[in-house]
């Protein structure tokens, strides 16, 4: 059971470390929209950003677990999973700013 905790902790924390780097981008490249057009964008990217990081963590306390009944030793279990959720969900989080970049865009236009 530990290894998997330490699996969806790890994960975890580095999604949200991707995530707050991903934020910071966002922010810059939201440079030319004013507060009232950028704010919808902003909060869809956190909404969405927080479920990715949660849905990652969840993702790799489950391969942890079914790699330990494969009969694998829980560290290896966990130092496989956090990898490879860690990576998918920094492309996810690069979705979740392109949505939140058109979000933005499309309250600029349209309101």
């Amino acid at each position: 059971m530990g290894a998997k905790i330490t699996a969806f902790v790890l994960t975890l924390l580095i999604n949200i470390a991707i995530g707050v780097v991903m934020f910071f981008f966002l922010l810059i490249l939201m440079n030319g929209f004013s507060g009232s057009d950028a704010r919808p964008g902003l909060i869809a990217y956190i909404v969405l950003g927080v479920a990715v990081s949660v849905l990652m963590g969840a993702g790799a306390f489950f391969l942890t677990s079914f790699l330990i009944r494969k009969e694998l030793k829980g560290a290896i279990a966990a130092l496989i999973a956090v990898p490879i959720f860690s990576v998918v969900g920094g492309g996810l989080k690069f979705v979740c700013a392109l949505i939140g970049m058109g979000i933005a865009d499309y309250v600029r236009v349209n309101y």
